[in-house]
């Protein structure tokens, strides 16, 4: 796997990042938890930059910041899981959005009831359903890593609603 040549972003003179980042947060966006686990290390983190790229074959990505030490574990391991998230589990986004300890280093996955994929990645408990995925590939854009995941296996969870990001604040769907 080779990763792309990274994209040079265009800098804009007249949209300031606090501009930016205010007109996103009127975006809902669903939230899930990437994990990973292998030689690297196990590592897991809240993100709403995920999609759906292609059904055939079934790629997904993920957008991970490049300062995040779950990038670099998930680049090493060479695959992630993707956790989708239910109503019912705001506490775990804030967990592994590292809301709940000052600690970067605290073992997120402690007191978790987890299953494995057949990658080794953790899936958490509660959620809707969960992407096993190997990494295809990495664009490195501005502050975040494009992540390319061939998904392999699909563990289906729960059902109900699913847990929205809008407005710096967690929503029911």
């Amino acid at each position: 796997m080779t990763a792309i040549t990274p994209i040079q972003p265009a800098v804009s003179e007249t949209v300031s990042k606090d501009q930016f980042r205010e007109a996103m947060s009127r975006v809902g966006s669903a939230v899930h938890i990437v994990t990973t686990a292998g030689d690297a290390g196990t590592a897991g983190l809240t993100v709403t930059a995920f999609s759906a790229v292609s059904d055939a074959p079934p790629i997904v990505l993920v957008c991970v910041n490049r300062a995040s030490r779950s990038n670099e574990t998930i680049k090493r391991n060479g695959g992630f899981c993707v956790n989708i998230l239910s109503a019912q589990d705001q506490a775990m986004a804030d967990l592994f959005a590292g809301r709940m300890s000052a600690d970067p280093n605290e073992d997120r996955f402690q007191g978790l009831k987890i299953d494995k994929t057949a990658s080794d990645a953790p899936v958490l408990p509660g959620c809707l359903a969960a992407l096993d995925c190997r990494l295809q590939n990495f664009v490195e854009v501005g502050t975040h890593s494009v992540l390319f995941g061939a998904v392999h296996a699909i563990i289906s969870g729960t059902d109900g609603p699913g847990l929205i990001y809008r407005d710096r604040g967690y929503h029911a769907l």
